[in-house]
């Protein structure tokens, strides 16, 4: 099972994101301000973060928590047509983007795709021995 944080400084939205995320049946954890969220980053498998956060905003956050979990993956979420700007300042840090109102089943089926990639594990190959002729070896005829 995924562990998502969802940061925004909106509450109202933080409860929304909290109770669609149950329905499907993802636990997640909830966050108003960043520096809460980054002393518990470290749990978590998928951020959803607001582009605009009070005072500051989404993509500096973004900024710092890829630079300590390059590994995370994060999905931000606005309430302004931005994607533009995102897409060309954010593209190598950002799973995806959504504007608000978000749609949910969407949201669904970019977890479940992450979900089902973390848990792919590569396959590893063994490779065959090497046999070994027994004798003298053979001079190079050149």
């Amino acid at each position: 099972m995924l562990n998502i944080a969802v940061i925004d400084d909106d509450i109202l939205a933080l409860r929304i994101f909290r109770d669609q995320l149950d329905h499907m049946g993802y636990a997640c954890k909830i966050f108003n301000n960043q520096e809460s969220a980054m002393n518990e980053m470290a749990k978590f498998d998928v951020i959803l973060l607001d582009y605009h956060l009070g005072r500051t905003n989404g993509k500096d956050l973004l900024k710092k928590i890829k630079a300590q979990y390059p590994d995370i993956i994060a999905i931000m979420i606005s309430g302004y047509m931005i994607e533009n700007v995102i897409n060309r300042e954010l593209r190598n840090l950002l799973y995806g983007f959504y504007t608000k109102p978000v749609d949910f089943e969407k949201l669904k089926k970019d977890l479940e795709a992450i979900d089902a990639s973390l848990k792919e594990t590569p396959e590893v190959v063994e490779e065959a021995p090497v046999k070994r002729k027994r004798g003298r070896p053979r001079k190079n005829p050149l």
